[in-house]
């Protein structure tokens, strides 16, 4: 009985002893490892994505040998998207013009991500990028008011100044006069960015 009470007060004795050292070593511990956190700041309005057409509408420029059997519809435009109303083209190299401007006015440089076309009312079109082609009318978003260099993806626009003048260029494609005048409504493009 007396060994067991001995071993007891061993045991007990052992176990003040580690309970004392773990103390010890907690105390050691904290305060050599003390953590520094500098300040960290959350500011929204440090942060601003703005980036798309400028919106309005914007009236077409016509083009072409004569006004005869040609309209040009108001373009209605929206920071994503360039859609045309009623447009009528009847003969070769009749066109219309609509001058447009991209801007970033945001925080953030942009790429162009995505060019898509949605085809007028009722019309079947091949689609290509910034091009679209249905029947003798054919639709692009260029560079330039000529219509020849076609807008692509991947252009950055910088931050808060990046500003990039394009076209949207509505042309009777066709080798001869149609012998009705073609009336396409709604042809448009939209456009995504994402951050550079």
């Amino acid at each position: 009985m007396e060994k067991e009470r001995r071993r007891l007060y061993v045991i007990m004795c052992t176990l003040a002893v580690a309970v004392v050292g773990l103390s010890i070593a907690y105390a050691a511990l904290s305060t050599q490892l003390t953590a520094t956190l500098s300040t960290v700041k959350n500011d929204p309005s440090g942060t601003t994505w703005n980036v798309g057409f400028v919106a309005g509408t914007v009236n077409g420029t016509p083009g072409g040998t004569s006004a005869t059997g040609r309209s040009c519809g108001a373009a209605t435009v929206t920071t994503s998207t360039v859609s045309v109303a009623q447009t009528t083209l009847s003969k070769p190299d009749d066109s219309c013009t609509y001058a447009l401007t991209i801007k970033n006015t945001g925080s953030i440089a942009a790429t162009l991500a995505s060019i898509n076309a949605t085809q007028p009312s009722g019309a079947s079109c091949t689609v290509s990028g910034a091009s679209m082609v249905c029947g003798n009318i054919t639709y692009k978003l260029t560079t330039d008011a000529s219509g020849n260099t076609l807008l692509a993806q991947g252009g950055t626009l910088a931050a808060s100044t990046g500003t990039l003048p394009v076209y949207l260029v509505v042309k009777y494609t066709g080798s001869t006069v149609s012998s009705t005048a073609i009336s396409q409504t709604n042809g448009s493009f939209t456009l995504t960015y994402n951050q550079a």
